[in-house]
């Protein structure tokens, strides 16, 4: 456990994923419904919903690079905060304004998904900055457990404010976002004592090498670890296509309100929160693997039963039984598909899994979206839970070709997403 001092500096920092996971979330939910206005199919909405993610694969390494050349009085990772927080913040809050029109809305979520991602990567490599290598695994968890009060916090309470006035929620949000940068910029080291280059490609690789990678997994003897990602990919697929089209089927389909569809949404988040130490401990004892393929099935059976029903207090029930069923999926897997090169790999499989899980994330919103068009609101359900157990299988391949799904679950600490 870090120091008492380290560990309050490290909380200080970590209020800078709460506030974006409280952003990430609420844009997840109100993006559709403001594109739903000019746009009919979910199809391209779910492509607009997936740019975030073009972005980030593109520029959080670059980013991330330039901030490790960076020399001045604020440190190398400071000065993206300082511009990138509150041109974040602004346009955030400008989202519902914009949608007076097609075009200026666009134009804002662009502003917006630019100059979030330019204060990410700078984000990311805060905590290894500041935190010796020894503690990381721990330091990890904290960050990943107060983003998951982050996504809580946008959903549970500021996405209800949309029913009062849609403006309401993108203005707290963009108003924790500057309270949390205060908080950072007083928590944070100008110049923290492990600050060191490749900070943040050790978690977004370059695309180019991530690409090379690529062919060298393929190349490989072992299918494994080809199997494993993949089965992550599948994974990743599901949920993705949920927390980008959940708002559309919750309002058009169960008769939601906007701040209500935020609500349920919610609802996951929590019990992923309240699930993710358990997991960790579940996947220890059980082994990663089992641990994922249990998580999926569960998750897939609560879409199932709520593609069955189709009632929005059954729906409400299932999204928590998703919740915890995506906390059994998430924690163990990245420590375990980082453990598949041992210490030497590390870096290879971070940008697999990277990729894969990144990959997903870009696809599903807009093919899920297109079996919405053909086949109306409630496929979702249906093509996310049949994209989950079809990642239970692969991962069930994986473990048939070597995959180890028992002590590498225990070298990691804390959830890494590849997107948001």
């Amino acid at each position: 456990m870090p120091p008492r001092r380290l560990l309050l500096r490290l909380i200080g920092i970590g209020t800078g994923s709460l506030a974006l996971a409280a952003v990430w979330g609420l844009y997840n939910v109100f993006m559709p419904l403001l594109l739903g206005v000019y746009i009919d199919s979910r199809a391209l909405r779910g492509a607009i919903m997936g740019l975030d993610n073009v972005i980030a694969i593109v520029l959080i390494p670059v980013v991330g690079a330039w901030s490790d050349r960076v020399r001045g009085p604020w440190g190398r990772r400071l000065p993206f905060l300082l511009i990138g927080v509150p041109v974040t913040a602004l346009a955030f809050a400008a989202l519902p304004w914009a949608a007076a029109a097609l075009w200026t809305l666009l134009l804002v979520d662009v502003v917006f998904l630019l100059a979030i991602t330019v204060y990410r990567a700078p984000l990311i490599a805060l905590m290894p900055d500041h935190v010796p290598p020894s503690e990381r695994g721990v330091a990890n968890g904290v960050i990943a457990l107060m983003a998951a009060g982050g996504g809580v916090l946008g959903l549970l309470v500021f996405a209800p404010g949309f029913d009062l006035a849609p403006w309401l929620p993108f203005a707290l949000a963009a108003a924790l976002a500057l309270v949390t940068l205060l908080v950072l910029l007083a928590s944070a080291q100008r110049q923290p004592p492990y600050v060191g280059s490749g900070a943040v490609q050790e978690e977004a690789p370059l695309l180019r090498s991530l690409l090379r990678d690529v062919r060298a997994l393929a190349a490989a003897d072992r299918r494994g670890p080809l199997l494993l990602l993949a089965g992550l990919f599948c994974c990743f697929f599901g949920f993705a296509a949920v927390e980008a089209q959940f708002s559309v089927v919750a309002t058009e389909t169960l008769g939601a309100s906007g701040g209500e569809a935020g609500a349920l949404l919610g609802l996951a988040s929590a019990a992923f929160a309240l699930l993710a130490l358990p997991a960790g401990f579940w996947a220890r004892r059980l082994g990663a693997l089992p641990t994922m393929r249990l998580g999926a099935l569960v998750l897939a059976l609560a879409l199932l039963l709520a593609f069955a029903t189709m009632d929005v207090r059954v729906v409400a029930a299932c999204m928590v039984v998703a919740g915890a069923g995506w906390a059994l999926v998430l924690i163990p897997a990245y420590p375990l598909v980082a453990g598949q090169g041992g210490l030497d790999r590390v870096g290879f499989y971070t940008g697999m899994y990277y990729l894969f899980g990144s990959g997903a994330a870009i696809v599903a919103p807009a093919v899920v979206g297109a079996a919405m068009d053909v086949f109306g609101n409630p496929a979702l359900f249906a093509a996310a839970a049949m994209a989950l157990v079809a990642g239970a299988l692969v991962l069930g391949g994986a473990g048939r070709h070597g995959v180890d799904a028992g002590d590498v679950a225990a070298g990691g600490a804390g959830a890494r997403r590849p997107r948001r």
